[in-house]
């Protein structure tokens, strides 16, 4: 797989892991968000990326941010890094959908 193929299902995943969160909250699904670190300054690491889901309340009136934390921000650093070095297996979620 090349690392553009890798980029782009670990996009997939991300998207289908935030609708997931916002199905589970019982929120609106309206898009996700990437907040890259800035830039370090030289000899600094650089910071973490942080993921959030961009969720509209039910009624449609309101919509705010909600970071991916937890159990989803562990996948999401587990895909971070196979996205970097093609190691290990692809990402996957299937969505429970409740019956």
């Amino acid at each position: 797989m090349t690392p553009n193929q890798r980029q782009a299902a670990f996009d997939r995943f991300f998207v289908e892991l935030a609708r997931g969160r916002a199905q589970r909250l019982g929120l609106g699904y309206a898009g996700t968000i990437r907040k890259l670190p800035p830039p370090p300054l030289p000899g600094e690491a650089l910071g973490t990326t942080r993921y959030y889901l961009n969720a509209v309340a039910r009624d449609g009136l309101s919509s705010g941010l909600v970071e991916l934390a937890g159990a989803a921000e562990a996948s999401l650093r587990r895909a971070e890094g196979w996205v970097r070095t093609g190691q290990g297996s692809a990402p996957v979620r299937t969505l429970k959908r409740k019956v």
